[in-house]
């Protein structure tokens, strides 16, 4: 029968990361959806504008393994309406070596008008890093005890960074609350409401502002397509719902976007009242949610845009996942997070072929689907060794690859399978890309 055969899937569960020596992703195909229905339209903050509705079939495969070169000249940097926005992509100090170059090769190339701020500024690889915490009281960058990193930084640079500090391979977030004893992750939520500032000094006449971290991937064509049906004289903060209490907010890591009116709105709030919002933040955890109480008292609400902006890697999507009538996998797709670099670097290079070959495909956007039919699945037909699929459902003891898939090909509702270091049968039936396995 080969790797690929026909089956339905309609839902998939939630699993816990493992490491495997040998992996097979045996995806036994999908009944592949048609859809009509309007992508933005989903809540009622959503977006009143459609961009269509084009059967994902018409959308073309391009060539993953294509490799782009060139500059500033590159045809992702001249699509229509690239001009009218600026990518700001925050980061910081403990993290720089292990998540910023790969963005020097791929995305930032795309982008016309960029700032990257950060809780250190210097020239890296030549290119300009602010320190978009200079903004912030002097007394408290003298004496909090969250600013200790920054004077350590201010006075030693990045070289007076502990190993510990590092981000890197291997570090992972503890819980869903980030890494609260980590001292740059500590100093992160005061970068919010200055990174604000900061922009709109930087670009004060642009349409539109989004704001990424360096392990989000940005679908530049598909945000192209998705911006230029709205209108960017209206405030606009738009992003995937988060809450805390009764806050309202965007997810940091999946990317928001803020459209001019919007962004000066909330410039004008923090700089009258900036005391006061550096005691909220004091008081706070999330620089994000700390934003999105900004954006709410300076008259913008938040426009609920998931799944168009979401927060799930693109290895491990659970595309079956619905929130609020809102299906995943029907929904345009503008970003992904926890992305590793060279999850970036692949991503990057399938758009760009897209990209070239744009022209001759129907669908000016990619929906998660899409991503699934002409990125994921080329990629998972295949047997990989050291490599984690995600498969958790344990079918016992087999003595060789082909045992297991047997054990897999017997289960109606198996789509893929592992044989694990201990020699173990794991199956499941979610449909997952899975990444290089490491640490073990």
């Amino acid at each position: 029968m080969g790797w690929s055969l026909a089956r339905d899937f309609t839902g998939y569960a939630r699993v816990q990361r493992r490491y495997w020596i040998v992996s097979f992703a045996f995806l036994i195909g999908f009944a592949y959806l048609q859809f009509e229905a309007n992508p933005l339209a989903r809540h009622p903050y959503a977006l009143s504008q459609s961009l269509g509705s084009t059967s994902a079939a018409e959308h073309g495969v391009p060539d993953p393994a294509r490799k782009t070169s060139g500059g500033a000249d590159m045809e992702c940097a001249s699509l229509p309406g690239a001009n009218d926005t600026v990518i700001i992509m925050k980061t910081g100090a403990t993290e720089l070596e292990d998540k910023f170059p790969i963005h020097l090769t791929t995305t930032l190339r795309c982008y016309p008008h960029q700032l990257v701020v950060s809780d250190h500024g210097e020239v890296y690889e030549g290119f300009v890093i602010h320190d978009v915490l200079e903004d912030v009281d002097e007394h408290i960058k003298a004496t909090h005890p969250d600013f200790h990193l920054w004077r350590r930084l201010r006075d030693q640079g990045r070289a007076g960074l502990n190993a510990s500090e590092l981000s890197g391979p291997g570090v992972a977030l503890p819980d869903g609350n980030g890494k609260p004893a980590n001292p740059g992750w500590k100093l992160d939520k005061w970068k919010f409401l200055p990174m604000m500032r900061k922009t709109l000094e930087a670009f004060p006449d642009k349409k539109w502002y989004v704001f990424v971290e360096t392990d989000t991937y940005i679908f530049w064509s598909t945000w192209l397509a998705y911006s230029a049906v709205l209108d960017w004289q209206k405030p606009y903060y738009i992003g995937a719902e988060m809450q805390i209490g009764e806050v309202l907010f965007a997810h940091g890591g999946s990317g928001y976007a803020v459209s001019r009116p919007a962004l000066e709105q909330v410039v004008q709030d923090y700089t009258s009242h900036k005391q006061d919002w550096e005691k909220f933040t004091d008081g706070h955890w999330a620089g994000d949610c700390v934003l999105g109480k900004a954006f709410a008292e300076s008259g913008t609400q938040l426009t609920w845009a998931w799944p168009i902006w979401q927060g799930d890697p693109i290895h491990n999507m659970k595309y079956d996942r619905v929130e609020n009538d809102r299906q995943l996998w029907c929904d345009p797709s503008v970003s992904y997070h926890r992305m590793t670099p060279s999850a970036i670097e692949d991503l990057w290079n399938y758009e760009q072929s897209w990209v070239d070959r744009r022209e001759n495909i129907s669908l000016p956007y990619h929906r998660h689907s899409d991503i699934y039919a002409n990125y994921v699945l080329p990629k998972s037909s295949d047997p990989r060794e050291s490599w984690d699929n995600n498969a958790t459902d344990d079918k016992g003891p087999a003595k060789t690859p082909a045992a297991c898939r047997a054990i897999c090909e017997a289960d109606e509702s198996c789509v893929q399978y592992v044989l694990n270091d201990e020699g173990k049968c794991l199956t499941t039936w979610r449909p997952s890309f899975g990444e290089a396995a490491t640490g073990r």
